[in-house]
Order: structure tokens, then sequence, then C-alpha cells
């Protein structure tokens, strides 16, 4: 196994620019979550804890540093994108408009009908998971009467900070009800996230849903 590079080392502006590269690139995260991942990461690897007593104050100044260098983008309050290559950096209006529907990762569809149950998530979400050793993260399960890949892309291209990884959609004629049923069981289980816009955002992963309709829908999946 490699020797993390930083190991017995506090942890600097210098060293936070470097990992935020090396964990992030091509990606578009909250800043609160980079100070997270971040600090985690190193000290996980044997870094040592900063010296700073304000460590998201270090992390605020090194994405500043790296905006100035044309390294990351501040999307939105909060949000940064980091994107350190030769390419041009593509704004995030630009690139939601130039992704094709079908090319949205989508893994499994099951199931048939008009209607559908989709679940997705934002890949900083699940790295977050990984970063801390969980194996549950925040998703979103919704439903619609309309293409599914439409319906989500219409949210990315408005609320989203990146686009979304879906897991999976479920075809059927009675959206709502197994809807209500996953929402219920999920909430039930301490699973729903309060501080999330809406009602759709639960702490799950794809086996548990998936777990959830066939148990509800053995004929779907």
């Amino acid at each position: 196994m490699e020797t993390y590079k930083y190991k017995d080392l506090p942890i600097t502006p210098a060293i936070i620019e470097v990992l935020i590269i090396e964990l992030f690139n091509g990606q578009t995260l909250k800043r609160d979550d980079i100070v997270k991942i971040i600090l985690e990461h190193h000290i996980s690897n044997g870094g040592l804890r900063p010296e700073a007593k304000d460590f998201p104050r270090s992390v605020k100044k090194a994405l500043s540093n790296m905006q100035k260098k044309g390294d990351t983008i501040n999307k939105s309050y909060g949000f940064w994108e980091i994107h350190k290559n030769e390419a041009p950096i593509q704004t995030k209006e630009n690139t939601i408009k130039e992704t094709p529907i079908d090319q949205i990762p989508t893994h499994n569809i099951y199931g048939k009908g008009d209607n559908a149950i989709y679940f997705y998530y934002l890949p900083s979400y699940k790295t977050l998971a990984q970063v801390q050793g969980k194996n549950t993260w925040r998703c979103k399960i919704g439903r619609t009467d309309r293409d599914p890949l439409s319906r989500i892309l219409s949210q990315s291209s408005t609320a989203l900070p990146e686009i979304p990884i879906v897991e999976f959609i479920v075809k059927t004629e009675n959206a709502s009800i197994l809807e209500t049923m996953i929402h219920s069981i999920l909430t039930i289980r301490n699973k729903h996230i309060k501080d999330s816009p809406g009602i759709e955002w639960f702490d799950t992963n794809p086996e548990e849903v998936l777990d959830i309709i066939k148990y509800a829908r053995k004929d779907i999946i």
C-alpha cells in the first residue's frame, strides 16, 4: 500500500489545494462537504490535525487561491466546481444543455407503465459517505407521470449543482402508491432527511430501496 505523502504532517492550505484536486477534480460540491472530506481523509491516512483553529477558513482560502489560478469556480453560494486541466472550463448552464438525456448515467430500468419511480443521488454525496466509512448517503426518491430522465434533467438544470447518478428507474401504473410506500417505510426507519427541500430525500442506498420495492411489488423486480 502506498504511503500517504502527508503522513505525520499538519494539514496546511498548500496541502488542502493538492487534496482538493486529487479528491474532487471534475466535481461540483458544497464547501462544507469539502471541509469534512479533506480533513477526514488527511487524518485517516496518518496526517496531523491543522495548527490553525479555523480549518473551514483555511479551506475557503485554498479555494479562493485556486480560483485565481483557474482551478475552481464558485458556482453559487457555498458550491464550488473543481476543474484543473488544459480544457476550457464550461459553465454549469452549458454543461447541462449539452448533456444528452441518453448519456445521463442510468444503471437499471425495471417494470412497465406510463408512470415511474426514480432513484438518484449526487456523486459528491456518495464520495462523502465513503470517506466517512458509511454505506448510506443522501438520495432522492421521486415519481413522475412523464419521461423520468427528462424530469431529472430539468431538476439538475435548475436546482442541482452537478449531474446526478440515476441508480434505477421503476416503471409502473401506480407510481403514487409505490412512492408513498417507500417513503413511509424509510421514514419509519428514521431515514428521512428533514433539512432537505421537499419530502423526497432520504439517507439510504440503492440496495435498501430495491429491497423495499421487491417486498411491495415482487412482480416488478
